[in-house]
């Protein structure tokens, strides 16, 4: 389940680059899209969702949406200054590490010495995938800073969910977690920068037809949803440092993506690769298919 929806997510990355590249010129402009879409899952609430009895437990909801919110805003920073095909990776690689330190201290999770030499693994690959030898980067720069920063934000968010899904369940709270990304949405429109922008229509690139924007646009987020539903729903049944590990499929799939897109749709994607891209590239997907090994 959690590989079907972080397959899903690989083509949300790429779906996001191009929005950002081509469409949605300002990162932050694309949040607000993304977050207000999310708000009439409140509308579900007389559907069996259960409210929280405490304060704690609603501070957690928040601070998830909150920090989803605020990793979506990194990591589309990220994707804008570099080739998706490197931060993506380097995302995954540094927010297991981050989850596995939070999950063992605020969850007590524990794993078997083969867990860890998996999650190990996996995050090595990602690395090995992320350092970036292009055109406009050579080895690490300010959009790999960005996806450190995004990485943080999400072992934030995947932490705090799993909390909330052990003492909520997961309907209650992926709806309640998910509410609260649309009301950040709200909170985002009340910036006068934000109203201006959409006043001029400045965030709107011309350089594909507005119906095929609006296509493009709803797919992604559709194939979002099923991704996040899918990978939401796995770390509200197991270990949320083992699932999260499994990032690393995410992006050796991203990978292969970019290869065939560059290949054979440049006019709608392309990445530029040189000889010792593909060398290790190759080498860390080959890596994330043992790690995967051993997860599975």
């Amino acid at each position: 389940m959690a590989l079907l929806g972080y397959g899903a997510l690989s083509v949300v990355a790429i779906l996001d680059k191009f929005i950002l590249t081509k469409t949605v010129s300002k990162p932050i402009v694309y949040v607000f899209y993304t977050c207000i879409m999310l708000l009439p899952v409140w509308f579900l609430i007389p559907f069996g969702v259960v409210l929280p009895e405490t304060l704690l437990i609603w501070s957690v909801i928040a601070f998830s949406g909150l920090t989803f919110s605020l990793f979506l805003w990194a990591m589309y920073i990220g994707f804008q200054k570099s080739e998706v095909s490197h931060v993506g990776p380097l995302l995954g690689a540094v927010t297991p590490l981050f989850v596995l330190g939070l999950s063992s201290v605020f969850l007590h999770e524990v794993l078997s010495s083969r867990q860890i030499i998996a999650v190990l693994i996996l995050v090595v690959s990602c690395f090995l995938i992320s350092f970036e030898q292009s055109k406009l980067n050579h080895g690490w720069h300010k959009g790999m800073l960005w996806g450190i920063l995004a990485g943080l934000l999400a072992s934030f968010y995947y932490t705090g969910s799993k909390y909330v899904y052990d003492v909520q369940g997961f309907f209650s709270g992926f709806i309640l977690i998910f509410g609260f990304v649309g009301i950040f949405g709200i909170f985002l429109f009340l910036f006068p920068d934000i109203r201006n922008l959409f006043k001029k229509d400045k965030e709107i690139k011309k350089e594909v037809s507005t119906s095929k924007q609006f296509m493009i646009v709803g797919a992604n987020k559709i194939l979002s949803v099923i991704g996040m539903v899918l990978v939401q729903y796995a770390i509200s049944l197991g270990a949320v440092s083992v699932v999260n590990a499994l990032v690393g499929f995410q992006y050796g799939f991203l990978v292969i993506l970019v290869a065939l897109f560059s290949k054979f749709k440049p006019k709608f994607f392309r990445e530029d690769y040189t000889k010792l891209e593909i060398i290790q590239e190759v080498t860390a997907v080959i890596l994330i298919g043992v790690g995967l090994s051993l997860l599975i």
